[in-house]
């Protein structure tokens, strides 16, 4: 399969992300709250299982999934192809976490691209 998707199988994957992004957001918060009250004696929690590390990457995932939009809004010229192709396999990499989820579609998954 070609990293080639249409325009509608982009926008939906983005949509996709970020609602993704935004559930993990709400209940990593949810999640910080819940910690705050039931551990303030126990302290913070360090590494990949502290709260703020967790909410950084989110941050992280959103500004990457801007920055892929912005490639792929370039003009369709030839020397453009490999930018927006690249873009596609960021957000196809960005949505693999959540294919678990009912609304994920098995052709953005990664391993679905040709080598």
């Amino acid at each position: 399969m070609s990293s080639a998707i249409d325009r509608r199988q982009t926008v939906d994957m983005v949509r996709f992300i970020l609602d993704r992004i935004n559930d993990d957001d709400v209940e990593l918060k949810l999640l910080a709250r819940a910690q705050a009250r039931n551990n303030a004696s126990i302290g913070p929690e360090r590494g990949v299982r502290a709260v703020s590390r967790q909410l950084a990457d989110v941050e992280a995932k959103r500004q990457l999934l801007g920055s892929a939009q912005r490639l792929l809004v370039l003009r369709d010229l030839p020397n453009e192809k490999a930018v927006r192709d690249q873009a596609i396999l960021m957000l196809r990499a960005l949505a693999a976490p959540y294919s678990d989820h009912h609304n994920y579609q098995a052709e953005w998954h990664p391993s679905d691209l040709a080598q």
